[in-house]
Parts: structure tokens; C-alpha cells; sequence
């Protein structure tokens, strides 16, 4: 079978703390290439420069030239890309339209609750605090106002309530799922 230009992919997107980086950690042990988007953001010339928790990136820029730049990080015929995290829907519509193999999106969400619990875990700090640093970072991302946006375009909707064995089981039917889809990588 005649590989893809480039590998198949799957796009992680969700609510912060909702276990983004979690799916990308499961998704390289199953075999992806884990790539953060911060990553191909610090490339990018075209847009306006930004900071984003102390690194400079880009707002604004070309969604041509996000698309460029992450296919420079691919060599041709490698594993399967779990690229996180996206917070623009329209990019990542973008990414999955024109991308030239198999892709797909996952969108993390988790109650908030849980979310809470998790980063005040995570950081020693206590739930008004986390919760506090949440509402922060989903009203900068716009995530509640991108969610029906969101449902329309993602391909795998994932409620992680904290269910390790059905989260796990989720992102694994929709890593073979991609690495299946005609122009995927045969397992």
C-alpha cells in the first residue's frame, strides 16, 4: 500500500484540565508521535506576536502557514501525529480539511468539578484558586462560546469523568479508527 504525503493525525482540542495532556501521553505509548502545538505556534511569522504562559507565539496568524509549518515537522511515513492543543475551531477545521492523510479531531471536556480537583492536585492550590485559573483560561480561549462549533466538526467527543480504563478505551478506538480510515497507516 502506497503511504500518505504525510502521516494520519489526530487533533486534540478540549476544555483545560479536562486530560488533554493525558490523551497525548496514551496516544504515544500507543504508537503516535505526541507533538504540542505551542511547538508549531513559535514558528509561525505571519500574525500578530503574543506571549502564552511565557512563551512568545502567534495570534492572527495564516491558517496556511500553520498547516506549512506542521508539515515541515513530519517526516514522510512516520507514525501517526497526536498533535495538542487546539483551541481555535476554525484552525482546526482547517488543519483537518486540508491535511493530506487521514485526520481527526477529539474534543477533551470534563465537568468542572473534577477539573477543579484536578489542577488544585496537580499545583498545590486550593479549589476557589483552581477554579478561578480555570474560568480564566477557558473565557481567554472563548471555549464555551467555540463549543457548538466544536460539536459540529469533532470526529470523537470525549466526557472524561475521571474513568481512566473508558478515557483510555475512547482514544484507543479513535487512534485505530484513524490509522484504519483509507490513506491510514495499516496497523
Amino acid at each position: 500500500m502506497r503511504q500518505p504525503a504525510a502521516p494520519p493525525m489526530l487533533l486534540l482540542a478540549g476544555t483545560s484540565e479536562a486530560g488533554k495532556s493525558s490523551a497525548g501521553e496514551y496516544l504515544a505509548a500507543l504508537g503516535a508521535r505526541r507533538v504540542k502545538i505551542r511547538t508549531v505556534l513559535v514558528q509561525l511569522t505571519s500574525g500578530r506576536q503574543a506571549y502564552h504562559e511565557g512563551v512568545e507565539t502567534r495570534e492572527g496568524f495564516g491558517y496556511d502557514e500553520f498547516v506549512s509549518k506542521l508539515l515541515v515537522l513530519t517526516d514522510r511515513g512516520e507514525a501517526p501525529l497526536a498533535v495538542e492543543s487546539f483551541i481555535d475551531a476554525a484552525l482546526a477545521m482547517t488543519v483537518k480539511r486540508t491535511w493530506p492523510a487521514p485526520c481527526s479531531i477529539i474534543f477533551i471536556t470534563a465537568p468542572e468539578l473534577i477539573r477543579v480537583r484536578r489542577l488544585a492536585q496537580a499545583r498545590g492550590l486550593t479549589a476557589d484558586e483552581a477554579r478561578r485559573i480555570i474560568r480564566r483560561k477557558d473565557e481567554r480561549k472563548r471555549v464555551h462560546e467555540q463549543l457548538p462549533a466544536w460539536r459540529a466538526i469533532t470526529d470523537h467527543w470525549v466526557d472524561n469523568t475521571a474513568n481512566i480504563i473508558s478515557f483510555r478505551a475512547r482514544l484507543r478506538d479513535a487512534f485505530q479508527t484513524m490509522q484504519t480510515a483509507p490513506g491510514g497507516i495499516q496497523p
